[in-house]
């Protein structure tokens, strides 16, 4: 007989609890049936009966395979795998819940089932994607787990509040009143726009991607908030409703989610073990809070938030439309079935090539291509407008159903990769790592494009942690010597 506490509870004390969970084949498997079963059935007298059935079909299946995964921790819900599905079916299916009238009238029931069938090619390759995966970066994992004094992750958040603000201040003559009343014109009319083609202006313009380092430290300040002064706890609450003010105000909602969304990892992955309470009601408020937005910013993204806030909150837009409205990229996504590979003829490897080549700035490669041969907005006869496909889209035309799989099973694989750099371990900056890589994952499913301009805040962190870190692990015998003295 085994005594407590002998073999067994030694294989249960080694047994590596703070790993992340692999991702789970069962839950794969019965997604990917409830996949297959939703494509079955996905025909309607409409084109709204249609995108209906698919949104309740891959709402189910999504909602099975989180909880299966979930199984095994809590945590789990904000795999970046899980994430990325959450925010592709936001994108593409989660309006479609509610009733769209106008939709019916925009698009043929047809083609729409054949954008709904493409966002399910999207999903089966997100899902199997996540398993293939290398293990992760031995580095990355060091750093992130390096112990961290509350006031260098204070002092870093103030230091991306400064860079990430610093084109907004230039712009304005570094007059902070100024700049706030411009926060609330409409977006396209203030003074910090970049031009499309760039220069050295747009060379610092890309530093305000500093901005979405600050919700998930203000996350992490906020789960953790013993180990920080009031004056500290008080200046982060401070600069980081700024942010989410600047991010509600521009009214572009993929900028302001991401500002929850990270905020949100951050603030779940540093609460102390076993507090899914407190995540779960934070979380709940956060998924409330962007139900709210998805509809008022659409108000007053053409007029202004100042604007919007004089007409006493009203606006045309919201007396117009029934149920949600978020952009319709199932339909952008349906009609560029219409446009590829006929008349235009897919774009193949210019697609990739394309979302490698858009984080350069032009400044240092004025060479650099002006966008791709044939754009989404062309295509479908809308120029002049920005329209959204998700990355389901922009893959369609680069090569056809194929290609949305290949590409879906590439985000998914780095999705998963990211998630192995996850420890109950890891340090305040260990996890602000960790949140920051969300950026990339949401600003992906919107666009491909996107991708490695969203990496750039991650990389960001780990380099300047990494160099931060050295400094001061290098001063520390010099302070406690003067301390002696």
């Amino acid at each position: 007989m085994n005594r407590p506490g002998g073999s067994r509870g030694r294989a249960r004390a080694q047994r590596p609890r703070s790993a992340p969970n692999t991702p789970d084949w069962g839950a794969t498997g019965l997604f990917l049936a409830t996949l297959f079963v939703t494509a079955f059935f996905l025909d309607g007298r409409s084109s709204y009966a249609v995108a209906h059935r698919a949104a309740i079909g891959v709402g189910i299946g999504l909602g099975g395979l989180t909880l299966l995964e979930m199984r095994h921790s809590w945590r789990n819900l904000f795999r970046a795998d899980l994430m990325a599905m959450a925010a592709l079916y936001f994108l593409t299916l989660f309006e479609f819940w509610f009733s769209q009238s106008a939709f019916a009238n925009q698009i043929t029931a047809p083609l729409v089932q054949q954008g709904a069938e493409l966002v399910l090619w999207g999903f089966g390759g997100l899902a199997l994607g996540r398993h293939f995966v290398p293990g992760p970066s031995k580095k990355v994992t060091r750093l992130m787990r390096q112990p961290t004094p509350p006031s260098l992750i204070v002092g870093v958040f103030w230091v991306c509040m400064g860079i990430g603000y610093l084109y907004m201040l230039l712009a304005v003559n570094f007059n902070l009143v100024a700049m706030v009343e411009y926060m609330l014109e409409p977006r396209f009319g203030r003074p910090w726009g970049r031009g499309r083609l760039g220069g050295w202006w747009a060379l610092v313009h890309e530093l305000s991607l500093f901005k979405y380092l600050v919700p998930p430290l203000a996350g992490v300040v906020f789960a953790r908030r013993r180990r920080y002064s009031t004056g500290q706890t008080l200046s982060v609450t401070g600069g980081a409703l700024f942010v989410l003010f600047d991010g509600f105000a521009s009214g572009t909602r993929h900028v302001f989610g991401i500002y929850l969304l990270t905020f949100l990892v951050g603030y779940s992955f540093a609460l102390p073990h076993g507090k899914w309470k407190k995540a779960a009601v934070v979380s709940g408020v956060g998924a409330l809070l962007m139900y709210w937005a998805t509809s008022v910013m659409l108000a007053f993204r053409g007029i202004g938030l100042g604007a919007y806030i004089a007409l006493g909150g009203t606006s045309r837009y919201l007396e117009s439309k029934s149920g949600l409205f978020i952009d319709y990229n199932l339909r952008n996504i349906s009609q560029l079935t219409e446009a590829f590979p006929e008349p235009y003829g897919y774009l193949g490897w210019e697609v990739p090539y394309w979302a490698l080549v858009k984080p350069i700035p032009r400044a240092l490669w004025p060479g650099k291509p002006t966008g791709l041969s044939t754009g989404i907005e062309e295509a479908l006869g809308a120029e002049g407008y920005t329209l959204s496909t998700s990355f389901v889209g922009e893959a369609y035309m680069a090569g056809g159903t194929v290609s949305v799989v290949l590409t879906a099973m590439v985000l998914g694989m780095l999705c998963s990769w990211w998630t192995q750099h996850l420890r109950r371990q890891n340090s305040d900056l260990g996890i602000l790592v960790y949140a920051s890589g969300f950026f990339a994952i949401a600003v992906g499913m919107r666009s491909m494009f996107w991708v490695t301009t969203g990496m750039l805040p991650a990389v960001a962190a780990v380099v300047g942690g990494t160099i931060l870190l050295r400094q001061y692990t290098s001063s520390r015998p010099q302070r406690a010597a003067r301390a002696v003295h």
